[in-house]
């Protein structure tokens, strides 16, 4: 079978809430945004907030490496500078990080120091002062020279002691040149590259972007593309399902730039993939541009995320774009990619909000909540570590190949013990719901991944049944999404 990928990504071991693990906010969430995306050597480095990191060699089947630093801070940042990577991210990890291998060993550049507010960092300004970033993104341009864009800083008043400081909140990116021998310091003083444009809608705050005042601008990403130079922001919050991706384009890595005339390139407020933004684009194994981002759970804290991926390229008047976000099986990059439809495997979702039973439920979580598309609801079992199935009506007869089945970890606890583990399922279909065929065994499973999206020979089929047949202990079988996909 020709391998296709399936949003969100269904990469094993999404990690603790990062706030749960600092121990300042709620623990029971799983969480993995802002990424970053490294090609080093023929393979494949990705780079998330909480936890790093994964690998591949195809972009599509991922390998769990972590390594140290393992949690340096939210959104990192990477990048390749001769021989040698380097790595930040923001606020209390405002620090460079150099290794001649994405794998480690890690060495902090700089020495360690806090800047006017209390704020730890290894950072220096161009006269030696401590000074932290936010969603930094590192840039190398082909003359050699490191620049890094950065939000949530801004100029203070001339009295104030310290020129930059840290303020999450006004709606602005700033460039600096790094220094060549040790970026860890700047080479210059920070200079104003984008700011929200108040005019512009669809970059104001709220599900609505009724809210004016709210000002977030973060997220920057820069790639330089047939010698122009893009740089990409996030707009509007992480926690909302309308959170989008703008670019603006200059010609010099210190701009000035502006917006491109399309704009938003990527944002999408329903189905079950939204909240798409904080991002990067690198070129993939098949030569082609491809988005890796941010896609918002928001089940159990605003910052309950999860990663998604599509192509990117230019158009015909040299705008970015990225066709996606999709809900729907993709080829995977390199195979048939369609210049209308980029990389739609063309399987249709054959199962929303189709005809459901369970063998049970617990109350208000009725079975039809696997199937109605809806990343916020979900069916589960009437008690802990049972046995549970779900049978499908597709209403008439398809060719089915392909399924996705997010659980739903209903009864995690880091702090109870009750912690992720295998899921062990399996998935049947059949043409008169009495005689049953084996679509996808997954009754072995010892992976830890609760996102699972599979392929299996095409098979005529009506009624599909999903049996759980074990979850983590202390957990109940749930079930945030059950899509099943064919023609």
């Amino acid at each position: 079978m020709e391998k296709m990928y399936c949003n969100p990504l269904p990469l094993e071991h999404y990690q603790q809430g990062r706030i749960g693990v600092a121990g300042n906010g709620p623990q029971n969430f799983r969480e993995m945004a802002d990424p970053a995306l490294l090609e080093f050597e023929g393979k494949y480095y990705l780079f998330p907030s909480a936890g790093m990191l994964w690998w591949s060699e195809d972009l599509v089947d991922w390998h769990f490496h972590p390594i140290e630093p393992f949690d340096p801070g939210y959104a990192p940042t990477v990048i390749r500078r001769g021989e040698f990577i380097y790595l930040s991210s923001s606020w209390d990890g405002s620090t460079v990080w150099r290794s001649r291998h994405p794998l480690g060993p890690w060495e902090a550049l700089g020495e360690p120091g806090r800047d006017p507010d209390g704020n730890p960092t290894r950072l220096r300004d161009r006269h030696g002062r401590p000074v932290t970033w936010g969603d930094p993104c590192l840039f190398v341009d082909d003359d050699g020279a490191m620049y890094c864009y950065c939000n949530l800083m801004r100029a203070t008043r001339p009295e104030d002691h310290h020129p930059w400081a840290l303020h999450p909140d006004e709606g602005r990116i700033y460039a600096v040149r790094l220094d060549d021998e040790d970026p860890s310091c700047f080479a210059s003083d920070p200079v104003l590259a984008l700011e929200l444009d108040p005019e512009l809608v669809w970059q104001r705050g709220g599900e609505a972007n009724q809210l004016r005042r709210f000002r977030v601008l973060e997220g920057a990403h820069l790639n330089k593309i047939q010698g122009r130079y893009y740089l990409q922001y996030s707009v509007n919050g992480t926690e909302y399902r309308n959170y989008a991706v703008g670019c603006a384009v200059g010609d010099s890595p210190l701009g000035p730039f502006r917006n491109q005339r399309r704009n938003p390139i990527l944002i999408h407020r329903h189905g079950l993939i939204n909240g798409t933004a904080h991002h990067s684009i690198t070129a993939g194994p098949d030569g082609d541009l491809w988005c890796v981002y941010t896609v918002l759970f928001g089940n159990h804290h605003g910052f309950d995320r999860r990663i998604g991926m599509d192509p990117a390229g230019l158009d015909e008047n040299g705008e970015l774009f990225v066709n996606g976000p999709t809900e729907t099986p993709q080829w995977a990059p390199g195979l048939r990619r369609h210049p209308e439809r980029g990389n739609d495997a063309g399987l249709l979702p054959l199962s929303i909000n189709c005809p459901v039973r369970a063998d049970a439920a617990a109350p208000g979580r009725d079975a039809r909540y696997a199937v109605d598309q809806n990343i916020r609801t979900w069916f589960q079992a009437p008690a802990p570590d049972t046995p549970a199935m779900l049978e499908l009506n597709l209403l008439d007869e398809f060719q089915v190949q392909a399924a996705r089945l997010i659980f739903a970890d209903a009864g995690l606890d880091y702090g109870a013990g009750r912690v992720p583990g295998p899921y062990r399922w399996r998935l049947s279909g059949s043409t008169d719901a009495k005689n049953w065929e084996l679509l996808y065994d997954a009754s072995d499973n010892r992976r830890e991944q609760h996102i699972n999206f599979v392929q299996f020979e095409p098979r005529t089929a009506r009624w599909i049944r999903l049996e759980i047949l074990a979850v983590p202990p202390g957990f109940s079988a749930a079930v945030q999404d059950l899509t099943i996909f064919g023609r």
